[in-house]
This record gives structure tokens, C-alpha cells and sequence, in this order.
């Protein structure tokens, strides 16, 4: 289920393309009831779908994802790259990082995802590179600051993904609720940072709430 209308679609076409959307396994569903019931942002299944053929695509052995929440987008990237992939996450909610690991272990995925409890900028500060694949998906007023952090720790050809960078549509507002300025505002130096990085070739996608995708060059 999704957890908010889409930033840019009409209604209809939104509807149109969940419904497109192959149904999920039993523990995912799950997952999303759950999140759904206590109102956790997690991703949109069409997002996870696009994570998961990216990861595939991509077939990364280091996968670094800012932001678990209960786990979902940890579980979706750890089955599409493959039982030689690694996957670090950080998320600061102590009760997350519990729900999370009780659904990695349910996954059957302990060995291959580790859940770091922490903030994400300095779990990032402390990683040392070869990252492959990045999903961010946190603290919306530091995505800049994970660009920054993550772009040198890329692999060649190293992706990433970011979602709700179009926050409810806000980006492309004149009139910004101001309670959502100061994030609308971050959002919006992200998405010129992404795009208009010298090392990465990127765009931003009318998917769910937004997701910039982009590729070391």
C-alpha cells in the first residue's frame, strides 16, 4: 500500500501503474501493512521495484542504504543483488533497528545485511569506499551532505538512489508550507547537486514522491 499520492502523476495513471505493480511475497506485504498501521514512511512499491531491478542490474557487492526504518528497502536490495552482496544500514531509531533485524532474520538475510544503529552522517564519515550502490532515503535536511560524503566512496560505475526528493510536490512550488520550507528548500539544492555533479550523470524520476538516480561517470 501506498503511503502517499504521487508528487506528479494524475490520480488515474497512478492507479493504473500500481496496479501494473507484480504482487509482493508474503513478508513484504507484511511489512508494508505494518508500516502502513503506524503510519512509517517507507518506500513505495514501485520504488522498490526500480531498486530492486537496479540492484540486479547492477549486481553490487557493497550496497550502502541511509535510513532502514523496519527494514523493507534493506530486504528488497539484499534479494535482488544476490547472496555476494553486502548490505549496510544505518538508521537512527533504536525501535527500527529491532523491527528491522526481526525482519532481516524472518528474510532469512542476517548474514548479508547488517543494521547499524547511528546517525547517517557519521556512519558514512566512517566507511572507507568501494560503495556500489547507495540508497538514501533519511533525514531529508542532510541529503546534500551524504552526496558529499558518498561520491568519493563510490566504485566506478557506483549508483545512487534517492528517494522523496520531490517532497509532496513541494520542489516545484512557489508557495511552500512553512513547516516544509526548510526542507523543500534542502531537497531543492540536492536535486541541483545530483544533477549537476562533474562526476555523475543523473536525473530525477516522477516515481512515488521522486527518486534521483545517478551514475559515477
Amino acid at each position: 500500500m501506498k503511503q502517499a499520492r504521487d508528487a506528479i502523476l494524475h490520480a488515474d495513471q497512478a492507479v493504473y501503474l500500481e496496479g501494473l505493480e507484480p504482487p509482493r511475497d508474503p513478508l513484504l506485504r507484511e511489512i508494508e501493512a505494518d508500516a502502513a498501521a503506524r503510519g512509517l514512511p517507507i518506500s513505495d512499491p514501485e520504488v522498490a521495484s526500480f531498486l530492486a531491478i537496479t540492484a540486479r542490474a547492477r549486481a553490487p557487492r557493497l550496497v550502502v542504504e541511509l535510513g532502514t526504518n523496519v527494514g523493507y528497502g534493506a530486504i528488497v536490495l539484499a534479494r535482488a543483488a544476490g547472496p555476494d552482496a553486502k548490505v549496510l544500514t544505518v538508521e537512527r531509531s533504536e525501535a527500527h533497528c529491532t523491527t528491522a533485524r526481526r525482519y532481516i532474520e524472518r528474510a532469512g538475510l542476517t548474514r548479508q545485511i547488517e543494521v547499524h544503529e547511528g546517525a547517517a552522517i557519521p556512519f558514512l564519515e566512517g566507511l572507507a569506499g568501494g560503495i556500489e550502490l547507495a540508497y538514501v532515503d533519511c533525514v531529508k535536511e542532510e541529503y546534500s551532505r551524504y552526496l558529499e560524503l558518498l561520491v568519493p566512496r563510490l566504485g566506478d560505475r557506483g549508483v545512487i538512489v534517492a528517494d522523496n526528493v520531490l517532497w509532496r510536490g513541494h520542489v516545484a512550488r512557489r508557495e511552500v508550507p512553512e513547516s516544509e520550507r526548510v526542507r523543500t528548500t534542502a531537497l531543492r539544492d540536492f536535486n541541483e547537486s545530483i544533477v549537476k555533479h562533474p562526476a555523475l550523470r543523473a536525473v530525477v524520476l516522477p516515481l512515488g514522491d521522486g527518486v534521483a538516480y545517478a551514475v559515477k561517470r
